[in-house]
């Protein structure tokens, strides 16, 4: 004997469907979650390199530097005071450089989880067009 429609079965299927649609949306978003930690790990990563290189690279300019202006006002003894002050003033004017140049870059807006933001909204309004 079959059901008539809109009967028990009609209420099964629709509870399956509702059932696989969010079995979907947490298979969706677990994958935007794995997402957003592998992007995390990979920032993290790229950021601890960075770091050490540019610690070191500095540190290693820096004892360049000092042992290249000790050099110079060696040579250079009876005008040592000019040379210590136009490295003074070179150094000082590198550093106002790099100071405006971190004041820029610190006002950009971060590139970090713009990934999954971009797959998200793509989501959202696959979303969107299946519920119209």
């Amino acid at each position: 004997m079959t059901q008539p429609e809109g009967g028990e079965g009609g209420r099964e299927g629709l509870f399956a469907a509702v059932k696989n649609s969010l079995a979907t949306l947490l298979a969706i978003g677990r994958t935007r979650v794995e997402l957003l930690v592998t992007e995390l790990e990979e920032e993290k990563f790229r950021l601890m390199a960075l770091w050490s290189k540019a610690i070191a690279a500095a540190f290693l300019l820096a004892v360049g530097v000092i042992m290249a202006v000790f050099c110079l006002a060696l040579a250079f003894w009876e005008q040592r005071v000019l040379v210590f002050g136009l490295f003074a003033a070179l150094f000082i004017g590198g550093a106002l450089i790099l100071v405006a140049s971190l004041k820029r870059q610190a006002g950009e807006p971060s590139k970090l989880f713009r990934t999954s933001l971009n797959e998200l909204q793509a989501d959202v309004e696959l979303l969107r067009r299946r519920t119209d």
